[in-house]
Parts: structure tokens; C-alpha cells; sequence
């Protein structure tokens, strides 16, 4: 789809007057989850509003009401987008940290012996995610800064708020460094 739509006025006040269409369609249809990336209710909004901008260009005032076109317009873009953001999520690796803030190695969390070594792990790991960062761009950089700050006691709701972004967007820094991290022979050779 085309996501620059050019709209006329007349189309315009179609869309500012039916914007209540892309909240019914939500609320109906589409199941918010703020845990997952692309789910939370303000992506999905913006994603309707663009279906709902859609509906309005491609309209046909002669066959059907608006608000009966546009809710279908509406709830079958946002299906296909949340099929697209399932499909995306398949590429994104879960990362787990344990209570000490350690990285999970291949899903396995390394075992921790008392307090002391814990809060040495953290240091390890916080110095081993600042000798790595140099290495990563983009994404992935993000990611393990984000990674330090949350092992070092903020929370994903904390650093989006740092950021100024989604939640989601967060997560996926966070999973896009996961991934690359994961990959990484010299920096998994050094938390074995």
C-alpha cells in the first residue's frame, strides 16, 4: 500500500469525522498487547488511521456508506499488519536476564553462588557490553546500551521514557543486540 495518499478536503473530513471507526475496529477485532512489538495500542492507531486515510482515497460514494466501507478497509489492514508483525516477530531472539542481570547463554542461565559473585557477574557483564558496544551500530547499539541500563536496575518502561519511544521499541533494541550478541563467538567465549 501506498503510504503517501494525497487527500482532497472533501476526504480529509471523511477521515476527521470517521476516526472513532479505527478505535471500533481495535476494540473489536485486534487484541492490544503491550508486550510485543508493534501491538501496543498507539502503533495500532496510527496504522488504522493510515487504512482509514486509505478507505477515504479509494472511496466510492455511489455503492456503499463510508463508515461501512471504511470499517472494512480498516479491519483488513490492520489484520495484514498484524500478520506482518508476527511474521517480523519470528526473527527477533527472546533475551533473558536473571535477577542479577545476567545475559541467559542459549537459553541457559548461568548459575550464581552468593551475593558477592553476583554483584561481581553484573560488573563482568556490564564491562563486557561496554567493551563490545564499539563494535555494533544502529539497532544492535541501542540495544546493548538499553542492555546495561536495565542491568543496571531500570526498567523497558524507564528507558523508553529516557529515549523517549515505545516501550516496543526497546524491546526490539533489545532483541536485535540479543541476536547479534548471540552470534558473537569472542564476546560468548568470554561469559563461559
Amino acid at each position: 500500500m501506498k503510504r503517501d495518499i494525497p487527500l482532497t478536503e472533501e476526504q480529509q473530513m471523511l477521515v476527521k469525522t470517521h476516526l472513532y471507526i479505527v478505535t471500533l475496529v481495535i476494540t473489536e477485532s485486534i487484541h492490544v498487547n503491550k508486550n510485543i512489538y508493534g501491538f501496543e495500542y498507539e502503533d495500532l492507531y496510527q496504522e488504522g488511521c493510515i487504512w482509514l486515510c486509505h478507505a477515504a482515497a479509494t472511496y466510492n460514494s455511489s455503492c456503499i456508506l463510508f463508515s461501512t466501507y471504511s470499517k472494512r478497509v480498516v479491519r483488513n489492514g490492520l489484520l495484514s499488519y498484524c500478520r506482518l508483525m508476527c511474521a517480523r516477530q519470528r526473527h527477533f531472539s527472546p533475551l533473558v536476564i536473571d535477577e542479577y542481570g545476567d545475559l541467559a547463554v542459549d537459553g541457559a542461565l548461568l548459575q550464581q553462588t552468593d551475593n558477592f559473585n553476583a554483584r561481581i557477574s553484573v560488573i563482568e557483564t556490564l564491562d563486557l557490553l561496554t567493551s563490545v558496544e564499539k563494535n555494533y551500530q544502529g539497532v544492535a547499539r541501542l540495544g546493548i546500551k538499553a542492555l546495561k541500563l536495565k542491568i543496571g536496575g531500570m526498567s523497558t518502561f524507564d528507558i523508553a521514557q529516557l529515549y523517549d519511544v515505545p516501550s516496543s521499541h526497546v524491546s526490539a533494541w533489545i532483541s536485535r543486540a540479543a541476536c547479534k550478541l548471540r552470534n558473537n563467538r569472542k564476546f560468548l567465549s568470554s561469559i563461559l
